[in-house]
């Protein structure tokens, strides 16, 4: 919890310049954030579990890499995804097949990997809190 006491004139000096210091700190916390669902195989947003594979695909991905998770094969996309901040955005860089797992495709439901669950949203108000209360200028 965060409390501000006025001393003096009444006048709190807030950081204007909150906004970089708070995304860059909450990115990868966000990031982190999103590994308990792949575990659990749900969107991180909504909750909503992944669809299931294809029969076809999974007998052939249960021959390969028997008991592994649906977006668990060589964990190459969640184990080198990262989250970077660029003006007002905030950009997850992984595999180049990242992307059709997260918004599917065609012939593929989407398995939404990346998301910003509740957790995260109630770590950046005090992070942002204490940038906003920070003398940095």
């Amino acid at each position: 919890m965060i409390s501000i006491k006025s001393t003096g004139n009444g006048l709190i000096p807030l950081n204007t310049r909150w906004w970089k210091p708070t995304k860059e700190e909450w990115a990868p916390m966000l990031l982190d954030d999103n590994v308990p669902f792949w575990r659990r195989q749900v969107d991180p947003t909504y909750g909503t579990p992944w669809a299931a594979l294809s029969p076809a695909y999974d007998k052939w991905k249960q021959a390969r890499y028997p008991g592994q998770p649906i977006l668990r094969a060589s964990g190459l996309m969640q184990d080198v995804a990262f989250i970077s901040t660029q003006g007002d955005r905030f950009l997850v860089k992984s595999t180049k097949y990242g992307k059709f797992h997260q918004f599917g495709t065609r012939k593929m439901d989407a398995r939404p990997w990346m998301g910003v669950p509740d957790i995260s949203l109630k770590h950046i108000v005090p992070i942002a809190w204490r940038n906003i209360l920070s003398r940095r200028r």
